[in-house]
């Protein structure tokens, strides 16, 4: 294996990026007796396409899954986690290129043919692409923007810019956030989303504008009792601005909190984070959404999270009754595409959005507008 990353190193060089390594065996008797073992290794030159690299010998006649092999391939994952190259990764050099194959299919005319774009136009399709907005709906928006552009004497990346922004605002529906609390009796509230989202410090948030900003009463109903440090977390948030706090095990006991509460104006329910391939924790979940009976179910997404777990995040709760979508984490995010792809993708709307981890700011009701801005500018700070 040593020799072979020695090889690796000195014809792709130091910055090589190694896509697989495998040890197989070769000129075996029917593919199982005898033959010699080989380290294959799959790298490339940073920044170019996959290449494959010729195995060396691995003086060992031992089977695949005999411990020695086992232990080798034990000491192949050591040696990647410490010497693997920070030049891109192979999912990150697969990014690019689908980026720049959108850029390409976007700056055609309409039907795939060779007619190209005007500039400022093909400027916004790269930004759509840069900034992961799904390829279906950056087809449409530029489409929408070459329609715009017809009757247009001249065109400038500005002007386009500023149309893009409410064209984009205008397929982000918004709940404003201070309607919730404008219902009479207790507004019966949920959160619910993968782990790791922010849902916890979320509630927090919209406990203390509500109590200490809308003079609203609150109380806070936490069934995330598989993570005591979130019981705590909740707790001392619930001590700080004076609400009441009921843990609670089952639905039943979750239907008798609320009713308990009956006096407040709002109820907040916070759940444990399930993860979206769980599908036990889900129908738990499930039960106790159906016990809580509630007004507002909405669904906490990262923006910092990748398509493909936004995407797998709503696939697998919005059936849960989510009619609201809470964006958090917006600070952290490099793309804002995320929140487009979501709004376009469910009837929900998006209600708050929230940008660090201070309680009880970095958290506002979601402005379609602010939130199109964000997204053609590439920043929270620049919306």
């Amino acid at each position: 294996m040593a020799a072979a990353m020695a090889d690796v190193k000195r014809d792709f060089g130091r910055d090589a990026v190694i896509l697989r390594s495998r040890c197989v065996r070769k000129g075996a008797l029917l593919g199982l007796l005898g033959g010699k073992w080989f380290w294959e290794i799959q790298a490339a030159p940073a920044g170019d396409a996959p290449v494959a690299f010729p195995g060396r010998y691995v003086p060992s006649e031992a089977e695949p899954e005999s411990p020695a092999a086992v232990e080798a391939r034990r000491e192949v994952a050591q040696h990647f986690e410490t010497h693997l190259p920070t030049s891109p990764t192979r999912m990150a050099v697969q990014m690019e290129e689908i980026r720049e194959m959108v850029r390409t299919l976007l700056s055609r005319g309409p039907g795939g043919g060779t007619e190209t774009l005007p500039a400022p136009l093909a400027a916004a399709a790269g930004l759509l692409a840069a900034q992961d907005v799904s390829e279906a709906i950056a087809v449409e928006l530029i489409a929408e923007l070459r329609r715009s552009a017809e009757n247009q004497p001249e065109l400038d990346e500005q002007r386009v810019q500023n149309r893009l922004t409410d064209l984009i605002a205008d397929r982000l529906p918004t709940a404003p956030g201070h309607e919730i609390a404008k219902t009479a009796g207790p507004r019966v509230i949920s959160l619910i989303g993968p782990t790791g989202v922010g849902k916890t410090t979320t509630i927090a948030k919209l406990a203390a504008n509500l109590k200490l900003r809308e003079g609203k009463s609150v109380g806070l109903i936490t069934i995330d009792t598989y993570r005591i440090a979130a019981v705590d977390q909740l707790r001392t948030y619930a001590q700080i601005i004076q609400v009441p706090l009921r843990p609670v095990l089952t639905a039943g006991e979750l239907h008798q909190a609320i009713r308990e509460m009956s006096d407040c104006d709002v109820v907040l329910i916070d759940t444990a984070g399930r993860s979206h391939k769980n599908e036990l924790r889900l129908n738990e979940l499930r039960r106790f959404l159906a016990a809580a009976e509630a007004d507002e179910v909405h669904l906490v997404v990262s923006a910092s999270s990748s398509a493909r777990v936004g995407q797998a995040a709503l696939r697998h709760f919005a059936p849960l009754g989510a009619n609201r979508i809470i964006i958090t984490k917006l600070d952290e995010a490099e793309t804002f595409g995320i929140i487009l792809n979501i709004a376009a993708a469910t009837d929900a709307t998006v209600s708050y959005v929230t940008t660090g981890q201070d309680v009880p700011d970095d958290i506002a009701p979601a402005e379609a507008r602010r939130l199109a801005r964000c997204i053609v500018k590439g920043s929270w700070d620049a919306s």
